[in-house]
């Protein structure tokens, strides 16, 4: 018995520490589970912490952006306001010229108008510079827009392109100035007997702006002898064609040259010129710019692409400038007059001349007379008649020649004159062309205006002419089919 209850106290206590022991193993496993919790735990809440802590910051800096935008905005939105009201003061100026030019002076700019001088310190002309007024004009305009006082970059866009439409009508003046000064000195030149000057044609030639170079060749014109209110003038400066204002010019210079080069001075000399100037402008055939001719390009291109064009091409190729032309179908050419010496020589030459043709005129009628008896004769009804006329008209002016002949025989050369004076003057300024300007002898100038040939009707006018006794030159009087009658000189025609 004590046997068995030493085995049972034993296996008890077998018991106890074997689960004392599984006891230690769980205490020791939960340890080991609760500190692996805890630091896998403790590495979460880091973590989250620091996950946290940059959602926070980036709260924080997304709201500070959003309050600095809101800031932005609001500044803009004010400096717009501001910039409006700005603007709304600058165009009231603007289209107030008074104002505007107080703006101006207040600006301390020339706006456009800055002064280049058409002559330098060794008073030779100077060319327009346009490259330089563009870069002075640019200046003044960026000043002009900071004393405006604009913020945004739109507004300041916006003023500057009223501001430069502005600009270009002052540059118009701009360059009307400059040319006006050149037209004085050159006017000086011409006065003083002076041909214009090789500067003037490097001027030009140093001058880039088309505007500017027809301004000043204008003004050369003008200086010339030409008068500013001439038409034809207006109509080649309109044509926007520099080359054309270039030629007329050279021509118009030649033959100033010409008259200054012949000796010719003061009102003598002005009046030649303008006479022959004004003949050469107003022969002139201008061509006007074709306005069509940007929609003919238009099309042109477009049949070559296959395509349309874009409005902005379209609207590149209408701004560009259209030009016209001119060609001159004759040129001014400088008459001297006749050396005194030779002009008692071509007095015989005309009279000469006059009686030689009175005495072919004999034969030519004594001819026609015979051809009309003739006709007379043997003709109808109606040639009879024509022939009666004929006869009739021919007996009358083989009187008058005949009597011119006579008075020849005395000295006396107011008859052929009378007669053919239009014709042999006519035939000697041909052949000389200084008697243009020479002065003729009393009779002559007297006699050469006499009365025409005067001829009932176009049928004789055409047999006179087949007979040899009406010439070209000779000046007749006729009457046409419809009743109206004519007078002129025969043309050979």
């Amino acid at each position: 018995m004590a046997l068995g209850t030493f085995s049972g106290l034993r296996n008890r206590e077998t018991r106890i520490r074997e689960t004392r022991q599984e006891l230690e193993k769980i205490t020791a496993a939960n340890k080991e589970w609760q500190n692996r919790f805890n630091e896998t735990n403790k590495a979460s809440w880091k973590m989250w912490f620091d996950q946290n802590q940059i959602t926070n910051k980036q709260n924080e800096e997304a709201a500070r952006l959003l309050a600095e935008a809101t800031a932005k905005r609001d500044e803009a939105a004010r400096a717009h306001e501001r910039d409006m009201a700005a603007l709304a003061q600058a165009y009231r100026v603007i289209n107030d010229q008074t104002e505007f030019e107080n703006f101006v002076k207040r600006s301390e700019v020339t706006f456009g108008l800055t002064e280049q001088s058409a002559v330098n310190a060794q008073g030779r002309l100077e060319a327009w510079d346009d490259k330089k007024h563009a870069r002075d004009t640019a200046t003044q305009i960026d000043i002009m827009v900071q004393r405006i006082g604009l913020e945004t970059e739109a507004a300041k866009d916006r003023i500057k392109f009223e501001l430069n439409r502005k600009a270009e009508i002052n540059t118009q003046a701009a360059i009307t100035a400059h040319a006006n000064e050149m037209q004085k000195v050159l006017l000086e030149r011409v006065m003083d007997g002076k041909v214009i000057g090789a500067d003037f044609t490097a001027a030009v030639g140093g001058t880039t702006d088309p505007t500017a170079q027809i301004a000043q060749y204008s003004a050369a014109i003008t200086a010339l002898g030409v008068s500013k209110d001439n038409p034809v003038l207006a109509k080649l400066a309109g044509l926007n064609n520099p080359a054309v204002m270039k030629s007329t010019f050279d021509t118009l210079q030649k033959y100033h040259t010409q008259i200054v080069e012949s000796g010719q001075t003061g009102p003598a000399a002005l009046e030649t010129f303008m006479e022959g100037a004004n003949e050469y402008l107003g022969n002139l055939q201008i061509t006007p710019a074709d306005l069509n001719k940007p929609d003919q390009v238009i099309k042109q291109m477009e049949t070559i692409l296959g395509k349309p064009l874009d409005s902005l091409t379209k609207s590149i190729i209408k701004s560009m400038p259209q030009s016209g032309n001119a060609i001159a179908v004759t040129e001014p050419t400088l008459v001297e007059p006749l050396d005194v010496s030779k002009l008692g020589e071509w007095k015989e030459v005309i009279t000469e001349n006059a009686v030689a043709r009175a005495r072919s005129e004999k034969t030519a009628l004594s001819k026609a007379k015979t051809s009309a008896l003739e006709m007379s004769k043997n003709g109808n009804a109606e040639q009879q008649a024509t022939a009666s006329a004929l006869l009739d008209w021919i007996g009358k002016r083989d009187l008058k020649v005949s009597e011119a002949l006579d008075s020849v025989k005395n000295k006396d050369y107011y008859g052929v004159v009378s007669l053919y004076g239009n014709s042999v003057i006519e035939e000697a300024k041909a052949s000389q062309p200084k008697l243009e300007s020479a002065i003729l002898p009393d009779y002559m100038r007297e006699a050469k205006d006499a009365a025409p040939i005067v001829v009932p009707n176009t049928k004789m006018l055409r047999m006179l002419i087949e007979y040899g006794i009406i010439k070209k030159g000779d000046m007749v009087t006729y009457t046409r089919p419809d009743g109206k009658t004519v007078t002129g000189p025969y043309k050979g025609e």
